[in-house]
């Protein structure tokens, strides 16, 4: 990048927003040239001095993040030339980490158009050690600057409630958001790191967003730590950047320990590029990197590449990715002397991996088996045609704790610790996830390209089982450094398995167990069906509530953190015991709730049907939890996924917790046996809850309206 420092009036750029920098110390921009060829930048300018400041992308590069210093407590304005600043934010200062970044909310309407100084040829000159650069003219014409009306945004929670955004899930200030990634708990709060596209509405070259709390309920966001590698920024023809990873807290030694004891996070994650249109051009490996303040990420480098030993047939495939660490396994793990158990996504041919036989628990059985490969979450079932030959494997990697887990000769392949030979319709597993809990030991992974029985596209599946050591060969086919031995190998076996939500929404979950020894979990709100759609100062994406994971009759079962009741609900808006008859049903009339986000429980006596309105708008349609001839499930009209067959894979349910948070839609089903995301259409200002029950016998069932608090300060 260029500069230029020189004293412009201010009354060369008119209607611009005066914005103070308030106690920040930088200002964050991502920019994006306009024009291929034309010279493209921003100019920030200081309201008290006058001396204004020039940023150009370099180049032909068609986006840059720019950093720009600022003067704590100082009134600027900021312009553009063949440019747009998609994203913006302040950020530096003391308790940044408590205080948060603060978002400027930009509009060009109503600005105008000047030269930088109403000449078509500028050349700055300044003083010993400072820039001299030209302002050059094209086509006979001026550089124009467009001055930009910008909004501080000091107070998120009453912007996203202009704007009808969600009250209680953790989304991007706008644009678009994927995979949560590194959660952990460090010093004092916990930390969420998210997949970001800061460009647009759209998935595109990855970034890491972050965000912290004290409480995993009220959050600050943070500045953007991680980046896509430069050669995407410079080429449209590239994709890829930093894909999903982990996290774990380690002492000063690089050892694992608890979160409030951590010296640092030590981060784990995928570095992805691929030219568009070329699979075969595909490149993922592991890089690793740390963090001493929470705030800034350093020293990233490569860790582990996908081995390769010139067979095809018997490699892992090119998509090789998120790489999942977890240090709370111990010896009958196949993993003595305090290891660490990295599991990577990807697949193998299936004739050379151990056939797996497990039991479903999920009632009707053909929901959660009987799929598809899929490209797109609408393909039908013979719509592509699948591999069979190769089937999505768990790719392990182990550690010695006591050796520096930044160094990629600590870290050995292991195999495949788990193939999924029943689902070889999938065409490979991402965001994997295995851990011990409750004495079981459990393993969660998304099945990509892949539409189960009910319609539901990229599933996320838990398997329950063991991991345990196995005496095996283990040749050149599998081991990185090519030798060869008979060895002890963490090798998981599944007992019973399912489907970890039953809704369309719920993807890429990762979990971490916190200081108090909950495994807590978050997912991706993903809108695979384009529910959605975009508008001004919105967000594409957003984050599950949190939840703790337990295991009830070898099922795993999701359900909200404490926190999450303790913090969230609010003031009752309605509550009724409603008599329920054999012969004829019950209804609660509809409820009209200002705001549209509410949280309701309904527990019923029995075997109860009902007919549970959770949202309806005239022209949006409406979302319902349907229970009919035993099978409890979610229903829509109006929507792309009417279709689908949403079942909620248990037979018995007695109650029944919903919170709706306009347009945001989580179920949980007898304190989490069961649960569902669901993305609704229905986002107005003003929600709708109505009820129709019926009991087998006489009896009561009771329903319970309260008002959800917003989880911006």
């Amino acid at each position: 990048m260029s500069s230029i420092a020189r004293s412009v009036p201010m009354t060369e750029i008119a209607g611009t927003c005066v914005f103070s920098s308030g106690p920040y110390t930088r200002l964050e921009l991502f920019v994006e040239r306009h024009r291929q060829g034309d010279e493209a930048g921003v100019r920030l300018e200081c309201e008290d001095s006058g001396v204004c400041r020039c940023e150009f992308l370099p180049g032909d590069c068609r986006r840059e993040h720019m950093v720009l210093d600022v003067e704590s407590d100082v009134s600027y304005t900021l312009a553009i030339s063949n440019a747009r600043i998609s994203m913006a934010y302040l950020s530096g200062g003391e308790q940044l980490i408590d205080r948060g970044i603060r978002f400027l909310a930009m509009s060009d309407e109503g600005t105008s158009e000047t030269s930088l100084d109403g000449k078509g040829d500028l050349e700055a000159t300044q003083g010993p050690g400072q820039h001299i650069a030209r302002q050059r003219d094209r086509d006979g014409d001026a550089d124009l600057w467009q001055a930009l009306q910008i909004e501080p945004i000091t107070d998120l929670g009453s912007f996203y409630e202009r704007h009808g955004r969600a009250t209680i899930h953790v989304e991007p200030f706008e644009r678009w958001m994927n995979d949560p990634n590194a959660l952990c708990r460090f010093q004092g709060r916990y930390h969420l790191f998210y997949q970001l596209n800061p460009y647009g509405w759209e998935w595109d070259n990855m970034h890491w967003g972050h965000a912290v709390s004290r409480d995993l309920i009220h959050w600050v966001h943070l500045p953007v730590v991680l980046f896509p590698q430069t050669e995407l920024d410079e080429s449209e023809h590239f994709s890829g950047g930093a894909f999903s990873g982990s996290a774990m807290p380690i002492d000063a030694q690089g050892r694992p320990c608890a979160g409030d004891d951590a010296h640092a996070i030590r981060f784990f994650l995928t570095r992805h590029i691929e030219r568009d249109g070329n699979p075969e051009s595909l490149v993922e490996y592991q890089t690793t990197c740390v963090s001493y303040d929470g705030i800034r990420i350093e020293q990233e480098r490569t860790l582990i590449e996908r081995p390769l030993n010139g067979r095809r047939d018997t490699e892992l495939g090119r998509d090789f990715r998120d790489p999942k660490v977890e240090w709370r396994f111990d010896a009958r793990h196949g993993l003595p002397g305090s290891k660490t158990l990295m599991t990577v996504a990807s697949n193998l041919p299936r004739r050379g991996v151990a056939e797996q036989h497990y039991s479903y628990l999920w009632e009707p059985r053909r929901d959660y088996r009987h799929g598809w490969f899929a490209l797109n979450a609408t393909d039908e079932a013979d719509a592509n045609d699948a591999d069979l030959t190769r089937v999505p494997v768990l790719a392990g990697f182990v550690a010695d704790n006591h050796t520096m887990l930044d160094d990629a000769a600590s870290w050995k392949y292991v195999g495949a610790m788990f193939a999924d030979t029943e689902h070889p319709e999938a065409f490979t597993y991402e965001c994997p996830d295995c851990f011990p809990l409750e004495g079981h030991d459990v393993a969660v992974a998304a099945l990509m390209k892949y539409r189960d029985g009910g319609g539901r596209f990229q599933p996320v599946v838990w398997y329950s089982g063991k991991l345990e050591s196995a005496s095996e060969t283990v040749d050149a086919v599998e081991r990185v450094d090519g030798g060869a031995d008979e060895t002890e190998l963490p090798r998981f076996t599944a007992q019973l398995s399912g489907l970890c939500d039953f809704g369309t929404s719920f993807y890429a979950v990762q979990s971490f167990a916190d200081d108090a020894g909950r495994r807590i979990a978050i997912g991706w709100l993903a809108d695979w069906f384009g529910v959605r759609k975009e508008g001004e100062h919105r967000a594409n994406g957003a984050m599950t509530l949190p939840r703790e994971l337990h295991m009830r009759d070898g099922r795993l079962t999701s359900y909200p953190i404490s926190e999450v009741f303790d913090e969230l609900l609010g003031d009752v808006l309605f509550e009724s015991t409603v008599q329920l008859h054999p012969d004829n049903g019950s209804e609660v009339s509809e409820q009209s709730i200002l705001g549209n986000a509410y949280y309701a429980k309904v527990e019923v006596p029995d075997d109860s049907g009902f007919d549970i309105t959770l949202a309806s708008e005239t022209d949006k349609g409406s979302l319902h939890l349907v229970k009919s001839d035993g099978v409890t499930r979610i229903v829509t009209y109006g929507s792309p996924t009417d279709d689908l067959h949403l079942s909620s894979g248990i037979s018995e349910v007695r109650t029944i917790e919903i919170f709706y948070d306009r347009g945001i839609a989580e179920i949980f089903l007898n304190k989490g046996e069961a649960a569902a995301s669901v993305l609704s259409a229905c986002d107005g200002r003003t929600g709708t809850f109505s009820a129709r029950l019926s009991g087998l016998l006489d009896g009561e069932a009771k329903v319970e309206l309260r008002e959800l608090r917003g989880i911006w300060n």
